[in-house]
């Protein structure tokens, strides 16, 4: 069952498909949804480039039905770069956050890293955003264990240019806004994240069982969650991310 559900939540990925809200085979506990999210990925036959951190905010657990945190993987197929322009189904959300990428590996083990372990890791800070959607019927808002099952609703990341040093920067509570057809609609902070720093993101996967063989690799990228919360877009939309000195990120959908 696992492997049939996982086949069909890929499937309706590439082909921009849903199915079913209560779809069969849905999980009913966490370790069901990350257990079909892992088939996923064996289905889809692609290296996993990184991983999205879902529900970073506390005030999501109890919209989206969740109680921690939860992880999604990225791939290549799905990254873009800023000013691209993506196709979206009614339902569809964008967030805006701090993506970090690794250029070097962190491997699990059993004293816990520290923040300055951690950036010495850290090759590069992209503005980005993160769309979000489920491949089955329905809100996000309530949908639980079916969102760690489903990738972690991700839909495709788009980055904006390393944004360079980031010496001096404040990384725990750095401003953004987010204007969707040039109009402000969201003024955010990293502040509003669980994390005390951007960089604690990666502390936090690191003892996350998903990841406790694989660790976190040179090359990987890391979204460090949502600053914006989740605003919803359509089709003609074109959304626009202000991250001051670190630079912009922009995507149109169709």
């Amino acid at each position: 069952m696992t492997k049939g559900v996982a086949q069909e939540l890929w499937n309706a990925r590439v082909n921009n498909t849903k199915l079913p809200s209560n779809f069969a085979g849905a999980p009913r506990t966490e370790d069901e949804a990350y257990e079909i999210q892992d088939a996923m990925i064996a289905a889809s036959g692609l290296p996993v480039i990184g991983w999205k951190i879902g529900a970073t905010v506390e005030e999501l657990f109890q919209r989206l039905g969740v109680s921690q945190p939860f992880l999604g993987p990225l791939f290549q197929r799905f990254t873009y770069d800023s000013g691209s322009e993506i196709q979206v189904l009614p339902g569809h959300s964008i967030e805006t956050e701090m993506t970090v990428r690794l250029k070097a590996d962190l491997v699990p083990r059993e004293q816990p890293y520290d923040r300055a372990d951690i950036e010495k890791s850290i090759a590069a800070i992209h503005p980005s955003f993160e769309i979000v959607g489920a491949r089955f019927e329905g809100e996000l808002a309530g949908a639980g264990f079916r969102l760690i099952a489903d990738g972690g609703a991700n839909i495709g990341t788009v980055l904006g240019r390393d944004a360079g040093s980031w010496s001096g920067l404040d990384l725990a509570k750095y401003p953004l806004t987010l204007s969707i057809n040039g109009e402000l609609v969201q003024e955010g902070n990293t502040s509003v994240l669980l994390w005390d720093h951007i960089f604690d993101a990666l502390s936090w996967c690191l003892r996350h069982p998903v990841l406790a063989q694989r660790g976190l690799r040179a090359g990987d990228l890391i979204m460090t969650g949502t600053c914006t919360g989740i605003t919803p877009i359509s089709s003609g939309d074109k959304a626009v991310a202000d991250f001051g000195s670190m630079g912009e990120v922009s995507v149109g959908f169709i």
